[in-house]
Parts: structure tokens; C-alpha cells; sequence
């Protein structure tokens, strides 16, 4: 037991954050071997809650909350040191890639504490989290799915599992679509004026608004999204672009974008009822949803009748399921026209891809192929490590056993630990054959673009595509070998290289897959001509001709526009 003073002491320092007081006269209390758990778990969060603590702070967190854990792992005080430990390792994995080791542990925890408890929401949630970092996407819809049978209405886990049934083929578009039914019920209805009585006819222009927690910092929808706005007809549209993510330093493409638009505004510290109220003030006629169920903390504001128009476009690549957003923009490629009935909203079919990148402000090099200094084949993928699903890995797998001497270089957008990629090649004999590529040695764009000049043929991911790295590898002139698909998210890579022109690197099945990458690497004439060709003409496709994108864009949304006059 620890004396009530000197809690009442702790309590007082606590609420006046002097935290390293707290530390202090805790240590000064008790050594940690004799500490209750308690005080070993405030120790911990204290550490965490200075403002410039170290990568050693952090480690010496984990130690306490371990500490703490294993006094307290029969009670629900345990779990909440348990939930701290995984939180501390998550937070700081990306800035402290020694923290990621951590991990295997807090996964030996959490596989006891979930034996000694049934069920406990917080106890699943913080397994949900741990799971995605060590890129099991199986335990982390188990563990949503036990939340969601539960009752929880969390909005944060509704997102998740329907995030999380892209990564695996276990769903098919009537899963998502019925999934899709019930997913507004997740989220509250706010406070709306009706928008029959705002006076829209006193608008000069059509007035359009972008909605994204993702506009800042060089994040990838930028670079999709910035040019699209530069390009659209300013004669017609007056755009207005809604930034409601964590409020960062704009540069780069993000400030492009805030440049490109006729109106910027930074909500980063608004509530969801705010932002509503901002556009609806601002008489915005079509508003498009930019971040679907990625955006768990602000898509609720779509569930409400904002504008008299409301798109889905390119953050997610799948129905959401609100009555309120009437439109989901794609292309003939990804959805199919009897396909149509299992996605709540209408389908926009542009006339060519459903989105443009906007390429990169530095000049692009065409060299040799990797292979003629290295005199091995090098696959890559720099696709997010979760998108590496067992199918996959089997594939990859026997290419690297087909293509003798070959290589295969990965690198994810988020830090994670590997061991479970390699151990899962390792099943196959392969792991040898693999290199990593961190993030962090990478963080500007154009040293990670030039990353690509390390591959000969770039490999993606499914049931999950990669779409920003497809389009990257692309602009860099490397082919990518892609997989045909069943539903809008699946069938990105098919959509991108056939409007490329590249119709070569579509595969019909894992087995074609695999001959068409073996055949490239073994002719070597052919990969080089190829390539080349990549490099001459890519630019000139629509995947990256943003003029022409912005124009039939425009058109079907003049189209929505009549049509709901």
C-alpha cells in the first residue's frame, strides 16, 4: 500500500505536470523491485508525458510499464499499464527504430493478458494496434470483429474493419456492401442547415471544396490532387480547399496545393460540427469526401447533408456506405457496370483513370538497367509492409527461387518490424534474398524516388494495390507487375497499366504472375527495350497528362451539377 500522503503529494505534482518531480520522489519512495505497480506504471507515464523526452526515456517507459503489467496482470490496472506499453512502442517506432524490437514482447503480454481476460474493449483495442504493427492483418480483424459483436459503437473500430478486409481476400463486393449498410450507424448526425434554404444561386461560380486530413506535408493524395485543382476551369469552378488534419509546416507539394486553390483554410483545431458549419457558410455546391474510411475521426461529417453534392474520390477505394455521399468517382476498370448494386454511392466512370499524379518538380534520369552493373535481376516494392499478404509472399517467393541469383528490395511508408516478413519467406527458402530499405535513411521525396533506380522490375502487392508506388515506379521508368482483381481496390494496378499502355504487366492469376516476371529476367534485351520505352512515353499517358484529367473531370461534374439543379 502507498501511503495516502504521499499520493495526495503525486496527485498534486500530477495535476501541476511536474512529472519529473514525480519521477524523483518515487525513486527516492521505493526501488523498483519492491514498487507496487502502480507507482511503477505513473513513473512510466510520467517519462512520457515530458515534452523532450529521448529515446532512452522511452525504453526506460517500457520498463516500467512491464514492471507494472506483471504485478498487476490479473486486474484491470494491468491492462492499462499493458495498453501503455503498446502505446509507447507505437508512438515512437517511427522516430525510434529501436523501439520497434520492443514489440515481441508486448505481443508475449498481450497474448497472456487476452487468456486471462474474455473480453475487455480496451485490452482488444490496444491489440488491434499492436497487430497492425507487426503486420497481421488476420489478428486484427479478430480482434475488431470481437469489439464489433460486442456492441461498441467506437467509430475508430468500424473504420478498421472495414479498412482492414482490403488487406486479404476473405470479402467480396457483397461483403463490403453489406458491411457498408450499417457502417452509418457508427456516426452522429450533426447539425445541418437545410440546403434549401442557403442561396446558392448568388454563387458567381460553381463552388467546389476538397476535405482531407492528408493535405499536408508531402503526403501522397497531394501529389494527385494538387495539379487536378490547378487544372480545373476557373472560368466555371471556384475551389476551396478544406485541410483538417494535424496542422503541419506547409512545403512542397502541400503548399502547391493551398497555391492552386482559390480558397485554403487550416481547420487542423476545429470540430467536425465547425468544419460543417465553415462550408456550409461558405455555400460550397459539391464537396468531396478525400479521405473515406481512413479519415475515422471526420468522415461522420459526410453522413450528413453538407452540400447539395457530395463525391468519394481516391483516399479510399471503396463504398462508405452514407446516404448523404451520392457519388463515388472511378473508371471502367474498376468497377464493372453489373457491379454497380453493391456500392451505395452512384459510380462517376471518368473517361480514362480515376485519378492523375502530378509527377515531381526534379528532372527525371534515365539509366541503365540495374541488372547490367549488378549482373542480377532486382525485384522491388516499396509498397506499405501491411499490403504484403500471405498470397503474396508466396508468389514473390517462387519468382525469387525461379529467377536464380535475383533480389528483392522492399520499403514501407510506415517503420515496422520485419521479423514476421522475413520468418514468412524464410518458410520458402528466399529470405536470404531480400533487402530493406528504411524510411527514415529516405525521407525526402526525391531521394526515395531515387530508390527506384536500385530495381529492374518493380512487383505489386494485391488483394491490396499499391497505387502512389505504381504511379512513382512508372515516372521513374521501372515496369510493375500487377494483378488483376475483384473489386475497386483490388483492380487499382489494373486500371493504372492499362492506361499506361501497358497491358504486358497485367496478370491474370498468381501463376501468370510469376511466368511474366520470370520471363522478363530472362531476357534481358526485351526488359531493356521496355523500359526504355517506359521512360519515353509515360509522361504522355493519362496517368499523368493533369490538363486532360481536369477536363473530363469537369464534365461529369457539370453533368452531377445539371442533373441536380
Amino acid at each position: 500500500m502507498v501511503d495516502q500522503n504521499f499520493q495526495r503529494t503525486l496527485l498534486d505534482l500530477f495535476s501541476r505536470k511536474k512529472y519529473k518531480d514525480i519521477i524523483l520522489k518515487v525513486e527516492e519512495y521505493s526501488k523498483r523491485d519492491n514498487r507496487p505497480g502502480g507507482l511503477s506504471s505513473l513513473v512510466g507515464v510520467c517519462k512520457m508525458l515530458n515534452p523532450n523526452y529521448t529515446e532512452e526515456d522511452v525504453i526506460s517507459a517500457l520498463s516500467d510499464f512491464e514492471d507494472a503489467y506483471k504485478k498487476l496482470k490479473t486486474n484491470l490496472a494491468g491492462i492499462e499499464a499493458l495498453g501503455n506499453y503498446i502505446t509507447a512502442c507505437i508512438k515512437n517506432s517511427q522516430k525510434y527504430l529501436n523501439v520497434i524490437d520492443f514489440l515481441e514482447n508486448a505481443k508475449l503480454m498481450f497474448d497472456e493478458a487476452e487468456k486471462n481476460f474474455p473480453y475487455n474493449e480496451k485490452l482488444y483495442l490496444s491489440g488491434i494496434d499492436l497487430h497492425k504493427y507487426l503486420l497481421n492483418p488476420k489478428k486484427v480483424l479478430q480482434l475488431s470483429k470481437k469489439v464489433l459483436e460486442n456492441n461498441s459503437k467506437l467509430k475508430i473500430n468500424a473504420c478498421t474493419y472495414g479498412m482492414m478486409n482490403n488487406y486479404i481476400y476473405d470479402w467480396g463486393i457483397k461483403d463490403y456492401y453489406n458491411y457498408s449498410k450499417d457502417f452509418k450507424t457508427f456516426f452522429p448526425k450533426l447539425k445541418v442547415n437545410d440546403i434549401n434554404d442557403i442561396d446558392y444561386k448568388k454563387n458567381n461560380k460553381i463552388k467546389i471544396g476538397f476535405v482531407s486530413p492528408d493535405f499536408v506535408v508531402n503526403h501522397s493524395v497531394t501529389y494527385f490532387v494538387k495539379n487536378t485543382i490547378k487544372n480545373l476551369d476557373k472560368n466555371i469552378f471556384e475551389v476551396s480547399v478544406y485541410q483538417i488534419g494535424e496542422s503541419s509546416l506547409l512545403k512542397s507539394s502541400s503548399k502547391e496545393l493551398k497555391d492552386n486553390s482559390d480558397f485554403w483554410y487550416d481547420l487542423s483545431k476545429t470540430s467536425n460540427q465547425e468544419i460543417i458549419n465553415k462550408i456550409q457558410t461558405d455555400k460550397i455546391e459539391i464537396l468531396f469526401d478525400v479521405m473515406g474510411l481512413t479519415g475515422a475521426k471526420n468522415i461522420e461529417i459526410f453522413n450528413n447533408r453538407v452540400c447539395p453534392i457530395q463525391i468519394s474520390w481516391l483516399a479510399f477505394c471503396n463504398t462508405v456506405g452514407f446516404n448523404d455521399i451520392d457519388y463515388l468517382i472511378a473508371d471502367k476498370n474498376l468497377i464493372y457496370d453489373e457491379e454497380e448494386k453493391y456500392y451505395s454511392e452512384k459510380i462517376i466512370k471518368l473517361p480514362h483513370v480515376w485519378n492523375c499524379h502530378s509527377g515531381f518538380p526534379f528532372k527525371r534520369e534515365k539509366l541503365d538497367l540495374p541488372f547490367k552493373k549488378n549482373k542480377f535481376i532486382t525485384f522491388g516494392s516499396f509498397n506499405n509492409f501491411l499490403k504484403i499478404s500471405d498470397e503474396v509472399i508466396r508468389t514473390w517467393s517462387k519468382i525469387l527461387k525461379e529467377v536464380k541469383n535475383s533480389k528483392l528490395i522492399l520499403k514501407s511508408s510506415f517503420s515496422y518490424q520485419t521479423k514476421n516478413i522475413i520468418s514468412k519467406f524464410k518458410n520458402y527458402g528466399v529470405d536470404k534474398q531480400l533487402e530493406f530499405f528504411d524510411r527514415q535513411n529516405y525521407s525526402e521525396v526525391e531521394d526515395h524516388i531515387k530508390l527506384y533506380n536500385n530495381v529492374d522490375i518493380g512487383l505489386d502487392t494485391f488483394p491490396y494495390n499499391g497505387v502512389t508506388t505504381t504511379f512513382e515506379a512508372l515516372w521513374a521508368g521501372v515496369p510493375v507487375l500487377v494483378l488483376k482483381g475483384y473489386n475497386f481496390n483490388s483492380r487499382c494496378g489494373e486500371s493504372i497499366v492499362k492506361n499506361g499502355n501497358l497491358e504486358y504487366f497485367l496478370a491474370e492469376n498468381e501463376d501468370q504472375y510469376i511466368q511474366k516476371a520470370t520471363h522478363l529476367a530472362n531476357n534481358i534485351d526485351e526488359l531493356t527495350s521496355i523500359r526504355e520505352k517506359i521512360f519515353s512515353n509515360i509522361l504522355s499517358t493519362p496517368l499523368y497528362d493533369s490538363q486532360k484529367f481536369a477536363e473530363g473531370l469537369k464534365n461529369e461534374l457539370l453533368k452531377v451539377y445539371k442533373r441536380n439543379l
